[in-house]
C-alpha cells in the first residue's frame, strides 16, 4: 500500500469527521476510504478508531498515531514546498464560498481575469447567504463579511465596508428624510434579516431596531425596492455605489468609520497554507482594496 497516502487519508478523516467528508477531500469514494483506513491498521497491527453509525473516535493507538501522521505530512509538505514553490503552478480544485451579493458583485467580474492567471485552477463558486462550515462542506477558502472573533478560522482581511441608510430622492421628497430613530416609525422601512437576526440600523447617533415595511433575507430585493421608491434600506455601502453616482438613491445617514465591517477570506488553520488558497486571497486582497 502507499503508506503516505493512506496517512493522508487517515488524517482528513479524522479532520472532516467521516468517510464520506474525507473521500471528497481526498478523491476517494467513501468505500475507498474504509478500504484504506483497514490496510492501514492491518499493516499496523492495531485498531486507530472505533466506528459506529453515529461517529468515530480514536482510540488511544490512533490518537498517538495521528500525531506521527501530522508530523510527517507537514514535513513533507513544508520540504516539497522549499524545493517547488518558485516553480509551482496552482492546479487542480479549489472551492470557494461567497455571500450572494458581494459574490455577484465584486468576486464574480473577477474570476474571469483570475482563471486566466492561473488556467490549470478549476475554482468551483458557491455563493450563499447561509454560514457554511468549511471543513464539513469541503471549502477551501470563504469571503466573509465581519466575522466571528472566537473561530478557529484563519482570516486575511481583503477590503473594509460601512453601512449605511439609503432612500430614493422620490421617497425622501414624498416622505422626509428622518433624523432620529423615533421618526423611523412614520417611515416606510425595508429590513434585511439573517435567520432571526437584525441588524441594527444607526440614526441620529443612536442604533436600534426598525420596523419592516418589508422584510427579506436578501439584500438585492430591499436594494430594488429602495430604488423604486418603496422605502428606506440599510445596506453595506458595496450594494449602492453606483447608485449614488447616478442619483438613484440618496445617503441619508451612514454609520461611523469605527463601526466599519471587515471583509475577509477564510480558510482552516493550517501549518502550510495550500498554494491554490494563497493565490486566491492574494489576487482578491489586491484586486478589491477599498470597495
Amino acid at each position: 500500500m502507499d503508506l503516505y497516502r493512506a496517512m493522508s487519508v487517515f488524517v482528513a478523516v479524522i479532520d472532516r469527521g467521516g468517510f464520506a467528508a474525507a473521500g471528497r477531500a481526498v478523491g476517494l469514494s467513501k468505500p475507498m476510504v474504509s478500504k484504506t483506513i483497514s490496510a492501514l491498521e492491518e499493516r499496523l497491527g492495531v485498531r486507530l478508531m472505533h466506528r459506529t453509525t453515529r461517529r468515530l473516535s480514536l482510540t488511544d493507538d490512533g490518537r498517538h498515531y495521528l500525531e506521527h501522521c501530522r508530523l510527517v505530512l507537514d514535513e513533507v509538505a513544508r520540504v516539497e514546498g522549499a524545493l517547488g514553490e518558485k516553480l509551482a503552478m496552482p492546479k487542480g480544485r479549489l472551492r470557494v464560498n461567497a455571500p450572494v451579493s458581494f459574490g455577484q458583485r465584486y468576486i464574480a467580474p473577477l474570476i474571469g481575469a483570475f482563471l486566466l492567471t492561473y488556467p490549470e485552477l478549476n475554482v468551483e463558486m458557491i455563493l450563499t447567504d447561509r454560514y457554511v462550515d468549511l471543513i464539513e462542506e469541503g471549502f477551501d477558502v470563504a469571503v466573509r463579511i465581519g466575522g466571528d472573533p472566537a473561530s478557529p478560522l484563519i482570516a486575511c482581511p481583503l477590503c473594509q465596508m460601512r453601512q449605511g441608510i439609503y432612500a430614493s430622492p422620490a421617497y425622501l421628497e414624498a416622505w422626509g428624510k428622518p433624523k432620529s430613530l423615533k421618526e423611523l416609525k412614520s417611515h416606510q422601512c425595508l429590513v434585511y434579516v439573517q435567520g432571526t437576526r437584525i441588524r441594527p440600523w444607526v440614526l441620529g447617533g443612536r442604533s436600534g431596531i426598525p420596523q419592516g415595511h418589508l422584510v427579506s433575507n436578501n439584500g438585492d430585493i430591499l436594494h430594488v425596492a429602495a430604488v423604486d421608491g418603496a422605502g428606506l434600506v440599510s445596506l453595506p455601502d458595496f450594494f449602492v455605489k453606483d447608485d449614488i453616482a447616478s442619483g438613484r438613491l440618496v445617503l441619508v445617514e451612514q454609520e461611523p468609520e469605527e463601526r466599519s465591517v471587515p471583509v475577509r477570506a477564510v480558510y482552516p488553520e493550517r501549518k502550510y497554507l495550500p498554494l491554490n488558497v494563497r493565490v486566491f486571497v492574494d489576487y482578491m486582497s489586491s484586486a478589491l482594496g477599498p470597495v
